[in-house]
């Protein structure tokens, strides 16, 4: 390898570090609670489309496992990333991206391998809608309407009639 070739991959080596070392810190953010996720992940402007990942797998709670797992598009933007905020090697929270911004995100409470709370993202990557399956029967039994990000209603069929019975305004 001729000294410019490898400068080039030392430079490449080092900015895949860099980002690295960046996904760690976003999404550890935002696992520890931070209300809106990172809107794109990647410096795309930084990194030759040869190296841009097709997948990053870390551990964010540095316990030594794997807890969160991110997969990009060919652009280098992150369309699907995954949690396992247990640590029992379950991925219980999923966020999906479209263009880096969060379109929709799904949690799993109570462990049966289903979603029990949904929440909808609109174009600017705010939360717009939740629905919540409350007693884990599969059924969505309340909704939580944001506007602008904060919550402005919430409704919740208490009876499980399929009809909304209480309704909350923030």
């Amino acid at each position: 390898m001729n000294k410019k070739a490898g400068a080039v991959r030392a430079k490449s080596i080092f900015l895949s570090v860099l980002v690295s070392v960046f996904l760690m810190t976003q999404t550890s953010l935002w696992a520890a609670g931070s209300a809106v996720p990172p809107k794109e992940t990647l410096p795309k402007e930084t990194l030759p489309k040869e190296t841009l990942p097709k997948e990053l797998k870390a551990d964010t709670n540095f316990d030594g496992k794997i807890d969160m797992v991110e997969t990009y598009d060919e652009k280098g933007f992150v369309v699907k990333r995954a949690f396992d905020t247990k640590g029992d090697g379950v991925f219980d929270e999923v966020m999906y991206f479209n263009e880096g911004k969060p379109v929709k995100g799904e949690k799993d409470v109570n462990r049966d391998g289903k979603p029990d709370s949904v929440t909808y993202y609109d174009e600017n990557g705010k939360p717009m809608k939740m629905e919540i399956d409350t007693n884990g029967n599969g059924i969505i039994d309340e909704w939580v309407y944001y506007e602008d990000g904060k919550p402005m209603r919430a409704e919740k069929d208490t009876n499980e009639d399929g009809k909304v019975d209480t309704w909350i305004d923030y």
